[in-house]
């Protein structure tokens, strides 16, 4: 097996994992999520830039692909749920690059520990030598570097349908 075969192989399985996790703690819940992995391509037509989207399903990823890892939630109840909390991952082998939700009141946070969730621009703590002296500055984290995102909403109205994704690049 080439390192494009591991590469691939190891990009699937990954993409997989978030769907696996949503279906282990959903058997009660009035919230239908559907996830999908699409891969995002800049076409030219009629002298306009245009991007389509591809199912990933039972296809390769190469290092470099624009992927957009999307969660298509419903409320299947007539209720509406409040304060909810959707979180995804990062897969380890791309590096984040966006993020999108199409509902009003939405808060994005974001994370690089998978622990703690903030808003951005996030921060962090570094040593850095200066004359000789270490010493801990605070700097802004690139978002190429978190791991994940959690949409707070405020509200999900019963028979509500909302959809929100990252976009991340293949390493």
């Amino acid at each position: 097996m080439n390192n494009t075969q591991i590469t691939k192989a190891l990009v699937a399985a990954l993409l997989a994992a978030p769907l696996l996790a949503q279906s282990a703690g959903a058997q009660n819940s009035p919230l239908k999520v559907t996830s999908s992995t699409l891969l995002v391509k800049e076409v030219q037509q009629d002298g306009k830039t245009t991007e389509t989207l591809t199912d990933t399903a039972n296809r390769g990823v190469a290092p470099g692909d624009l992927l957009q890892l999307q969660q298509r939630v419903e409320n299947t109840s007539k209720a509406a749920v409040k304060q909810l909390k959707l979180n995804m991952a990062v897969p380890a082998a791309t590096s984040y690059v966006g993020q999108q939700c199409d509902v009003d009141g939405v808060t994005a946070l974001f994370t690089i520990d998978g622990k703690s969730y903030a808003a951005e621009p996030l921060k962090k703590f570094v040593t850095v030598t200066e004359n000789g002296q270490d010493t801990r500055k605070e700097v802004t984290v690139n978002p190429s570097e978190y791991t994940g995102v959690r949409w707070q909403l405020p509200e999900l109205r019963g028979g509500g349908v909302i959809t929100c994704f990252i976009r991340a690049s293949v390493k």
